[in-house]
């Protein structure tokens, strides 16, 4: 028994490490996710600065050179803006798959603790049993030796009876 809650123990550990594992992932995937986000909030005032210059700049005379330039710049920024996105949607659908991959993880890991827990129950259950027996057997050698000691008095005080009984028969 205690080499099946050895071995099934073993299995457990393993499978903790590949939770915790998992869950090292599911932090470097969380990290990128926010790298993502903070550089989209990043392009998203970006993008702001260049809308607002753009504006600003129709106060005073542009050539259509300088207008396509300024245009070409907020163009590009969104260009930016969609390939985050894009990144960020990656990374969240890599994330769902992770959270799937640690939960099916966590399952694995709380099935084996309830089995490991059980095997140990069991075990302990009959190691008492075990030791209840044998705690009956010395109980029962101690009554045998008992009984055997007082029935040897018993017999040492007849047969002093009994000489003196025929110690009185005899004068």
């Amino acid at each position: 028994m205690l080499e099946r809650i050895q071995k099934f123990s073993r299995i457990l550990k393993l499978r903790e490490n590949y939770r915790k594992e998992e869950q090292i992932v599911l932090a470097e995937e969380r990290r990128e996710e926010d790298a993502v986000l903070h550089r989209l909030d990043f392009l998203g005032k970006e993008k702001k600065g260049a809308v607002d210059v753009f504006r600003g700049e129709a106060e005073r005379t542009l050539s259509l050179q300088e207008m396509w330039l300024q245009r070409q710049t907020i163009d590009v920024i969104e260009k930016r803006i969609d390939k985050s996105k894009e990144n960020l949607h990656d990374v969240r659908r890599r994330i769902a798959g992770t959270e799937e991959r640690l939960l099916e993880k966590h399952r694995d890991v709380r099935l084996m603790e309830t089995y490991v827990d059980n095997l140990k129950t069991d075990a302990d259950k009959e190691f008492r049993a075990a030791e209840q027996i044998e705690l009956d057997d010395v109980g029962v050698i101690r009554y045998g030796r008992a009984l055997i000691d007082a029935t040897r008095i018993d017999a040492s005080r007849i047969d002093a009876a009994r000489s003196r009984d025929k110690g009185e028969d005899v004068q």
